[in-house]
């Protein structure tokens, strides 16, 4: 069938425009907002970031957000596999901090689970975003609680505006049982009103459990997960506007065996408010999360296929933040203050339904930051403190307050160099989740601790940055320390449990480059080198490699954009890593090559040809799942657009 559609829609037609007439400059100094709170250019920042625009995104092979951003420099979950990879896995790390050390936010709302700390990668699926900065070092000083490594911020499509409407559908099937809808619109409702819609659904089959981890009895692990998006504007003025969002996401992973699974369920709520006047702007945000986790596992390695226990995780949690905004001739005045409520439980029961474990709690999650950043033609400083407060509510209830600062500063060098330094802490409470609930994976338990105390940190960086019209390049260091490091510790061969580290150190640089070869073609790579380690605590650790955490990456991008056709080339490299404390874990190595080709058609319609993991690459994503094979997926996408 798919084959009809195509030899109808590739039937001759009038010629198209050259390329040189429809090439679509993609730029080499990109801007961000991440980093500062106040959009600026990656040039004249006084701290790193990275950045993956739209084009960048729509010419990456991969169809899940995490593995595209495994290609985005500082992200160190760059070997991630949501879509088979156990939940409790899916943490992140920024500039080798470690798990959990990372603040993501999704269109200004927390995108990581209140209570557990992972992230439902199935709500953000490669095709709904269009833009992702990461602030490569401390953020904890504007962004609070778990901003230690940086903080990554995704945007997803939205309404274009009260004007113009648009969309598109994209049907894809491929090798390994994959299935691949999106469909996106924006449409204008009024002079005022406009609205979007985004729907994707996605499967795929393959063996993912190495052989530590499997049985006799194993067929392909199957996953199936959906993502839903409505986005509701009203725009009072060209100043002001208000909007709703809904976003949905159901994710179901099934192992290969029975009992041998779990599902998760999120439904989020959002409201969001702007409005600019003078020099000044205010925004509000505020929002409602529910989930809702079964997690199942079966009895290996004795009786493989043989119910173990079942777990129910429900979550919710409520939160707002406001951040107002005050801008001078040259100066700019920043005050941003959020609070969030947090809570769940979980109930294990055994094959039979009685009763095995059970932990519940609640937290409160507040704070307030004040910044003040002075640009100069040849310099800029940025100055800020925040102070965070985390409230928990469990069998032993306690309240934890931190202050954390940041001053970081730039000075143009030359016309084309300049030079930067940075200096900021940072703190993270335990999520409920480390203090009440455990699980087991094969024949190891992974167990809660409620003596858990919260994790303080301070990071130095610094670094060089060279412009030109047509390249980029950075070279920049960082030093992180953490207190009271929060991590899987192994009590026995069959036993980890979570405790406090007393101390790790992260050294670590990064290179990147970004180039254009032409108007239309860009070239980004980046090369990272880091020594993330135990340094204070058990004799046993020190020196151990933090979990996770690869010891080298790198990557390189390159992206065509002409008119409607679109290309894309992604390679990254994941050097050696660990999944335990002691490091006798090793994940290996991963040399990941993706491309991505969009041909236009007749009738405005495109072929979308993708390949990820073209050399086949046989690879851990995490200690007990292999990383997805070699997988062809062949698409359509047809364009919907009119004008009001």
């Amino acid at each position: 069938m798919l084959a009809f559609v195509l030899a109808a829609l590739v039937a001759p037609s009038s010629p198209s425009p050259s390329p040189s007439a429809t090439a679509t400059p993609l730029p080499v100094i990109a801007t961000v907002r991440v980093a500062t709170g106040s959009r600026e250019t990656l040039h004249r920042l006084p701290v790193a970031a990275s950045v993956f625009d739209a084009a960048a995104l729509a010419n990456h092979p991969a169809m899940t957000g995490d593995a595209a951003l495994g290609s985005l420099p500082g992200f160190d979950r760059d070997r991630s596999n949501s879509a088979f990879t156990n939940y409790g896995q899916l943490r992140v790390s920024f500039t080798g901090a470690g798990n959990d050390r990372g603040l993501v936010l999704a269109d200004g709302v927390p995108a990581q689970d209140g209570f557990g700390g992972q992230i439902d990668w199935a709500a953000y699926p490669t095709d709904d975003l269009v833009r992702a900065e990461l602030l490569r070092g401390a953020g904890s000083a504007l962004y609070g609680a778990g901003a230690i490594g940086g903080v990554l911020q995704l945007d997803t499509f939205g309404p274009a505006g009260t004007t113009e409407s648009g969309g598109t559908l994209t049907i894809a099937g491929g090798t390994h049982g994959t299935v691949h809808n999106y469909a996106r619109v924006s449409v204008p409702l009024s002079h005022v009103f406009s609205a979007s819609l985004s729907l994707s659904q996605t499967q795929e089959s393959y063996f993912d459990l190495p052989p530590a981890y499997a049985s006799p009895i194993d067929l392909a692990a199957q996953s199936q997960n959906s993502m839903a998006s409505i986005r509701l504007r009203y725009a009072a003025s060209s100043a002001t506007y208000l909007e709703f969002g809904y976003r949905g996401a159901w994710d179901d992973q099934q192992e290969g065996r029975s009992n041998y699974d779990f599902s998760r369920r999120l439904n989020q709520n959002s409201l969001g408010f702007v409005h600019s006047y003078g020099h000044a702007s205010l925004s509000l945000m505020t929002y409602v999360r529910n989930a809702f986790v079964t997690n199942r596992a079966d009895t290996y390695p004795t009786a493989p296929g043989a119910l173990r226990y079942t777990q129910y995780v429900p979550t919710n949690e409520i939160g707002a933040v406001l951040m107002w905004t005050s801008t001078a001739a040259h100066s700019e005045l920043t005050v941003r203050g959020d609070g969030r409520a947090v809570g769940g439980d979980s109930t294990q029961l055994g094959s039979n339904g009685t009763l095995q474990a059970e932990g519940t709690g609640s937290q409160r999650l507040d704070g307030v930051a004040v910044q003040e950043t002075f640009t100069l033609e040849r310099a800029s400083v940025v100055a800020g403190v925040r102070e965070d407060g985390v409230s928990t509510s469990t069998n032993t209830p306690r309240t934890d307050r931190a202050v954390s600062p940041r001053v970081a500063a730039r000075y143009d060098l030359s016309k084309h160099l300049a030079f930067r330094i940075s200096d900021g802490a940072g703190f993270r409470g335990p999520f409920l989740n480390e203090l009440v609930r455990g699980y087991q994976i094969g024949p190891v338990k992974y167990l809660p601790n409620p003596a858990l105390i919260p994790e303080r940190s301070s990071s130095l960086s610094a670094g060089l940055d060279w412009s030109t019209a047509q390249t980029h390049i950075a070279l920049d260091a960082i030093h992180t320390y953490v207190n009271d490091a929060i991590s899987f510790l192994t009590v026995s061969p069959t036993v980890q449990m979570r405790g406090n580290i007393a101390r790790t150190q992260t050294d670590g640089e990064t290179l990147t480059i970004t180039r254009e070869l032409s108007p239309a073609t860009r070239l980004q790579a980046f090369g990272t080198s880091q020594y993330a380690r135990v340094t204070g605590g058990d004799p046993a650790t020190i020196g151990k490699r933090l979990a996770y955490i690869p010891s080298v990456s790198a990557g390189l991008n390159i992206d065509t954009t002409t008119g409607t056709t679109g290309v894309g080339l992604s390679v990254t490299y994941a050097g050696p890593t660990y999944a335990d404390d002691l490091n006798t874990q090793p994940l290996g190595t991963a040399l990941l090559v993706g491309a991505h080709l969009s041909l236009p058609l007749q009738n405005s319609a495109r072929v979308v040809l993708d390949f990820e993991n073209a050399t086949g690459a046989r690879y851990l994503s995490s200690v007990d799942r292999y990383g997805p094979p070699a997988t062809v997926t062949l698409g359509l996408t047809v364009p919907v657009s009119g004008s009001r």
